[in-house]
Order: C-alpha cells, then structure tokens, then sequence
C-alpha cells in the first residue's frame, strides 16, 4: 500500500543520490586505510569506526530503497500505521515511527516488526 506517492518518488532520487555519495566516501576512505597500512602507519580506529557507520547508513538507504519498491515506504515495520511525512523528510531512511523508536528503548529487542 502506497502511503506517499509523489513524496515517494522525491525520497527515491535522494536516496540514490545519498547511497551513491556513501559509495564514493567510503572508497576514498578505505583508499587511505589501505594506504596507511601500505605505509606501515598504525590503524586508525576512527577511520575504521567511520567506514563502519557508512556501511550502516548505507544498509539503511538499500532497505528503505527496498520498502519504496514494495510499495511499504513510510510504514512502520513494527507498528504497521503511517510514519509521519515530517519524520520521513528528517529521517529517509527510517523504518519505525517516533513511537515505536520509544518502546523498541523501553523494552529492548522484545518489540518486533509487524506480521504480515
């Protein structure tokens, strides 16, 4: 079920343009990790810290992709009602509504995604 439209093909093109500027970050940055090896320099925790939080935020822009396609976009995946359209300009890539964001911190990993 489509829940924004028009606001979907709009999220769409950002987030291809977000994922393919992740792409390039992370090469460049794994580029200099491979040269700081190469050159015998100490790891760099942070660098490895960095390329890991892309990694995520970019998991994060393939699923949201993924929901777009599925017609799901702007459904939370626990819930199941409307994410609000402000919450989703903030957040493009979110899955879960303010709501569940809160219960998923009160009562941890016992929350789940919606059943179909």
């Amino acid at each position: 079920m489509r829940v924004y439209y028009g606001f979907e093909v709009r999220q769409r093109g950002w987030l291809l343009d977000e994922r393919d500027r992740l792409r390039d970050l992370l090469v460049k940055l794994r580029a200099a990790a491979r040269s700081d090896f190469e050159n015998h320099d100490s790891t760099d925790d942070e660098s490895a810290s960095q390329a890991d939080a892309i990694e995520g935020r970019l998991a994060s822009i393939d699923e949201a992709l993924n929901r777009i396609t599925s017609d799901c976009y702007g459904l939370c995946q626990i819930c199941g009602l409307a994410i609000p359209i402000g919450r989703l300009r903030s957040l493009p890539a979110t899955a879960v509504c303010r709501d569940c964001v809160g219960l998923q911190r009160v009562v941890g990993s016992a929350v789940g995604p919606v059943s179909s």
